[in-house]
């Protein structure tokens, strides 16, 4: 129940697209950092819940998220963004740092 509260909590403070243009910069990547977070965070629960211990459900969700994103930047997009990539990194480390700040 803890992780849906989670969930809904920063649902709330995803950036709308209904910004500037001028802003649009900052949406994107806040958007890669806060979906980052949120999917490692999926990623460790289920670790969790598969009896894992928590450096082992974070690095492996962590590991997933980013080398997702990687693929999306490159095969997808055509084109890769290395700020996208820093800011899905930086999402998934901020979520190991809210693990073990918040003893999950």
């Amino acid at each position: 129940m803890k992780y849906l509260w989670l969930l809904l909590a920063f649902l709330t403070i995803v950036p709308s697209t209904s910004r500037a243009e001028g802003s649009l910069f900052a949406v994107d990547k806040a958007a890669h950092f806060g979906l980052s977070f949120i999917a490692t965070e999926t990623g460790y629960a289920i670790g969790k819940k598969m009896n894992k211990g928590k450096i082992e459900s974070w690095l492996v969700s962590t590991l997933i998220v980013n080398a997702v994103g990687i693929v999306k930047e490159t095969a997808i997009d055509e084109k890769v963004d290395s700020k996208d990539i820093l800011a899905n990194a930086l999402g998934s480390v901020s979520a190991g740092v809210f693990v073990w700040t918040f003893d999950f």
